[in-house]
């Protein structure tokens, strides 16, 4: 029997929910030392493995109800999972998961999410009507508490708190620098790590405007991209079309890696460009510039949410306002590098706040 059953994008390989659950397990651990978890996943075999957790399918209906009527509550998160622009049925999964809870008697939590944009009028009226009878949510950003508000989601205890990832150490005991070398990295070469992905609305030429971003910083500033798929294998097709219309040198780390793997390789970074969130949520805790390549709300809502401006639409990605972006960002490093030094010691406060949230309604 589990005490909590979390529900979240595991099992996807996807660095930044494993990431989420790597925090939040630890977090939960270190409030309450004998907690026990059952984690649904796509890949239940690896999760258990690599966690030290029960997992289970994530479509495996009889063992989620069977495992729901002997747990005490459902964790739901963290992440935006609950959004109908990238996909309509996700959310129905989600939503039908929190009622699955609901129906089976559990306590419902919903764990630094991050809400909407859900457009949909059905799927808006089942958000609404679900999360209405949710005990606690967590936010991770003021447009998520609009969101709700806007739902009409009044009933349960809602607090605005921070990504769960701003609780990780960031273990550097793990070399960088084996990654660099992995990856063909000479010696002393200035690193800026590239994070980007897939979007269906991005501008037509975005793989030939990034390529020439990233040659600028190379024969300007002497740095040199160092790409690493966030969610490996899907952002490698990506990476290689961008680094094949570079006039200059390029790397990749070609594999997966784990979360303090990847802590490490960011470390060696003088700056980020990172479209996927949670490449701009670890340089921020490394304190490293970033500029966000911005695809999806929850991306410029935690840029506001620290206090940067570095923010360009793929959807109107202009060369030379990347350009200036990017010429501010090397030559202000060490005030920005200051300024997330403050910025970290807040988050990692309000991002625990979370699992107290969680223990006090388990108990």
């Amino acid at each position: 029997m589990s005490d909590i059953i979390i529900s979240g994008y595991h099992g996807f390989r996807n660095s930044g929910d494993e990431a989420l659950l790597f925090a939040i397990l630890s977090t939960l651990r270190k409030k309450k030392p004998d907690i026990s978890v059952t984690v649904l996943s796509k890949t239940p075999e690896d999760t258990a493995r690599v966690y030290g957790v029960k997992s289970i399918g994530r479509y495996n209906l009889f063992e989620i109800v069977k495992e729901m009527k002997k747990a005490k509550m459902l964790l739901f998160g963290g992440g935006s999972l609950l959004q109908d622009v990238t996909s309509s049925k996700s959310i129905k999964y989600y939503l039908g998961i929190i009622g699955l809870a609901h129906m089976c008697g559990l306590k419902t939590m919903l764990y630094a999410n991050g809400i909407g944009p859900i457009v949909k009028k059905g799927d808006r009226h089942l958000a609404a009507k679900l999360l209405d009878k949710v005990e606690v949510i967590t936010l991770r950003d003021d447009k998520s508490d609009i969101e709700l508000k806007n739902l009409g989601v009044t009933r349960p205890m809602i607090e605005i708190t921070a990504d769960p990832a701003f609780t990780l150490d960031t273990d550097l005991t793990l070399s960088g620098e084996y990654y660099k070398k992995m990856a063909g990295v000479p010696e002393g070469t200035k690193l800026a790590v590239v994070s980007v992905r897939e979007w269906k609305n991005s501008v037509k030429d975005f793989n030939d405007i990034i390529a020439s971003l990233c040659d600028f910083l190379v024969e300007k500033h002497g740095i040199y991209p160092l790409f690493v798929p966030m969610q490996y294998p899907h952002d490698t097709r990506i990476s290689g079309e961008i680094r094949s219309r570079m006039k200059n040198r390029s790397y990749i780390i070609n594999r997966e890696l784990t979360v303090p793997e990847m802590f490490s390789v960011l470390s060696e970074a003088e700056l980020v460009i990172g479209m996927r969130l949670h490449s701009l949520i670890y340089a921020t805790t490394l304190e490293k510039p970033a500029m966000a390549l911005v695809y999806d709300p929850k991306v410029s809502a935690f840029m506001e949410s620290i206090g940067q401006s570095a923010c360009i639409d793929v959807e109107r990605l202009c060369k030379s306002e990347a350009e200036s972006v990017l010429d501010s960002m090397v030559t202000g490093r060490e005030e920005s590098r200051r300024k997330l030094k403050e910025t970290n010691a807040l988050l990692k406060e309000k991002a625990e706040k979370n699992a107290d949230y969680a223990i006090e309604l388990l108990k």
